[in-house]
């Protein structure tokens, strides 16, 4: 099975950069890579955009992987 990665949007908790004094421009970062274990026990690490064959039980298992984004919930991975 095909699968891609699409990424996670997270919030941010802080309102301006500690280290200048400039402020937030967004209200979210983006994670372009995460590394997970599938349930046939390996550990892999997907990136943004890249299309990925794994095996069928752990493409169904990924396709249901979700996070929640302004109460609202985000598929990380498609079918490819």
């Amino acid at each position: 099975m095909k699968i891609q990665f699409l990424g996670i949007k997270n919030q941010v908790k802080k309102s301006g950069c500690s280290s200048c004094g400039s402020r937030q421009v967004s209200k979210h970062t983006f994670q372009r890579e995460a590394r997970m274990v599938l349930p046939s026990g390996q550990v892999k690490t997907f990136y943004v955009g890249e299309v990925y064959n794994v095996m069928e039980q752990d493409g169904e298992f990924l396709l249901k992987q979700m996070y929640s984004l302004d109460g609202q919930n985000v598929k990380m991975f498609k079918a490819g």
